[in-house]
């Protein structure tokens, strides 16, 4: 989202990035009323039909205290390396149990009044009705203030239910910044360029018809075999991040040139296939 050039995402990246750097700052004080404060909007939110549960009356995302845990036990072990990255949507991907749903629902909410000002321009081009009263939308992240505030005006509503409509640039199947992308992609690709610089054991000589002799890497599917296999996945990302201070600053440097260029966009008939079959098990 924050790479996409556009008002709406220019917008989103404030909300986001200021409520995370609120978030680890209050890690750092070791401030916990005010990290429960923060993460105090955290439920699934389900006026977008984009959560990873089936339709209930309430969002039965992470609780408060659920999450403020774990922030607290990753930034007690991040807090000790002076090397991890700043950026606090690329730190999110090595807390354990803090997923793509976790991360949808909270990022939701953060930009529930974008949202919802999306949806107000949407329904006046086709003519969509909105309630004839003001009713609650429920809370989102002012970034001026830095605090949750209360979003109270006329809503998009069918069958007595509220809805939010979301731009079709920003929604992906998976979150880009995931740890498995990470290891396979950069951590492992730096350590084969480490086994041809030593010409290690795994290492193999390959000979071509025309005499050429190329020394080549262990394969990705090698190196993750003995590397990472019996691993906790996050926990090894986060020592490669520890043992190389820029591999992660490229790795979130290059996943946002990709976003700006398209990467991860769903077209028409993908987002059909994930709506269509998300109704057809809710009914």
């Amino acid at each position: 989202m924050q790479a996409l050039p556009t008002e709406f995402c220019f917008e989103a990246r404030k909300c986001i990035d200021t409520f995370f750097q609120e978030v680890f700052k209050a890690c750092q004080q070791n401030n916990a009323s005010r990290i429960k404060e923060l993460l105090r909007y955290a439920s699934e939110p389900n006026e977008t039909n984009l959560g990873m549960k089936l339709r209930s009356d309430y969002g039965k995302g992470a609780t408060s205290d659920e999450l403020t845990k774990l922030f607290f036990e990753f930034y007690n072990i991040v807090r000790k390396n002076p090397h991890v990255s700043s950026n606090p949507l690329a730190l999110c991907m090595y807390i354990k149990n803090f997923d793509k749903d976790k991360m949808s629902d909270l990022i939701t909410n953060i930009i529930r009044q974008l949202l919802h000002k999306f949806t107000i321009a949407q329904c006046s081009l086709w003519n969509i009705p909105f309630t004839k009263t003001k009713h609650s939308i429920g809370y989102y992240w002012d970034y001026s203030n830095l605090s949750w505030k209360e979003l109270w005006d006329n809503t998009l509503e069918i069958d007595s239910r509220n809805f939010l409509l979301v731009p079709k640039e920003i929604v992906r199947s998976r979150y880009v910044f995931n740890v498995e992308s990470y290891i396979r992609q950069y951590i492992l690709k730096n350590i084969q360029e480490e086994h041809l610089s030593k010409n290690s054991d795994m290492c193999i000589t390959k000979e071509y018809s025309d005499g050429r002799k190329v020394l080549l890497p262990p394969t990705i599917k090698e190196l993750y075999k003995k590397e990472v296999h019996d691993t906790v996945h996050k926990d090894y990302a986060l020592q490669a991040s520890f043992n190389n201070e820029n591999s992660e600053n490229i790795f979130v440097k290059e996943i946002l040139s990709r976003i700006s260029d398209g990467y991860g966009e769903l077209s028409d008939t993908q987002l059909d296939e994930i709506v269509y079959k998300r109704n057809k098990i809710s009914a």
